[in-house]
């Protein structure tokens, strides 16, 4: 955990330097060369140093141990946060859909941009794709859903840059300024789409979801490794932060004795720790072919696998 910690830190703060860098380079060329469109861009990248800090403040609570308020710690402050970066760029994206509506339905006389924008937003086009290829990285690396909703974030930002770039290179060399809200427009609903896929994923979560099923299967061939230990059923997985807590009910030979039983208990557990991260692992024992006291409307079994 250290370790992760140490990762989200240190991408944070790479963040935080490049955007600022990259908010004002564009903020600077857009108010020179006297383009809107740059000097908008600018201001977007300076939300996304925004955002960065709210990652870096939110790192250190993810990795916050247990105590008696949260007995499993708070890791899905993490999803939390991956909310609120999802609310950001789908409001970064209305207000890029309203005011290219705005400028098709009213639509202006555009000025001409120099080359100092043009090149700007070239140099702004690269930089936050090497950003959002190294926060992604990293997130994929730590499994980290704030990372991986900041590289979408800045990876809409390419997006919104290349749209800039076209429409000042249209309105420059072809004199075709209505192309340039028309572009914005298939932006913002790009941006609301990706902003819906961010909250749904991190909703998915907090609501005790999991979006990769097939760990379910990973955990039923994990206990059936066990000579000993029988169908595997009522399996409840729960994501906190990068690993799972995993809860599952096994069968044994119901003439075995207690201490024989745990036993087997803990060598399943053993070997669902090898197959998958795990946070807490809870094993719960039935003698073979017991009739349950109450019908299982929850958990995944072998049986009921693919139907979730």
């Amino acid at each position: 955990m250290d370790s992760r910690e140490k990762i989200l830190l240190r991408t944070s703060w790479v963040s935080i330097f490049g955007n600022v860098l990259l908010s004002l380079l564009k903020i600077v060329a857009g108010w020179i060369s006297g383009s809107l469109a740059v000097l908008s861009d600018g201001l977007d990248s300076a939300s996304d140093v925004v955002t960065s800090i709210l990652i870096l403040i939110a790192t250190p609570i993810v990795h916050r141990p247990p105590n008696s308020k949260f007995v499993y710690g708070q890791g899905k402050a993490e999803y939390v946060v991956s909310t609120i970066l999802s609310f950001v760029i789908f409001f970064v994206g209305c207000q890029m859909f309203v005011t290219a509506i705005q400028k098709i339905i009213h639509p202006e006389i555009l000025q001409s941009p120099s080359g100092l924008a043009l090149w700007i937003t070239v140099v702004s086009i690269v930089g936050k794709l090497l950003l959002s290829w190294f926060q992604f990285r990293q997130g994929k690396r730590v499994d980290s859903s704030m990372l991986k909703a900041n590289a979408i974030n800045m990876r809409n930002d390419v997006i919104i840059s290349v749209g800039v770039l076209v429409g000042l290179a249209l309105t420059r060399y072809l004199d075709l300024p209505i192309l340039d809200p028309i572009v914005a427009l298939l932006i913002s609903l790009y941006i609301i789409w990706s902003a819906v896929g961010i909250f749904r994923e991190a909703n998915l979560v907090l609501m005790n979801g999991i979006d990769d099923t097939s760990i379910y299967q990973s955990i039923i061939q994990a206990a059936e490794k066990i000579p000993d230990a029988h169908h595997p059923h009522r399996i409840r997985v729960e994501q906190i932060g990068a690993c799972y807590n995993i809860v599952l009910d096994i069968e044994v030979a119901g003439e075995l004795s207690l201490r024989d039983a745990h036993h087997i208990a803990n060598q399943v557990e053993d070997s669902i720790k090898q197959a998958v991260p795990v946070y807490d692992v809870v094993v719960h024992v039935e003698p073979v072919g017991v009739q349950h006291r109450h019908e299982e409307t929850y958990g995944i079994s072998r049986e009921n696998l693919k139907e979730g």
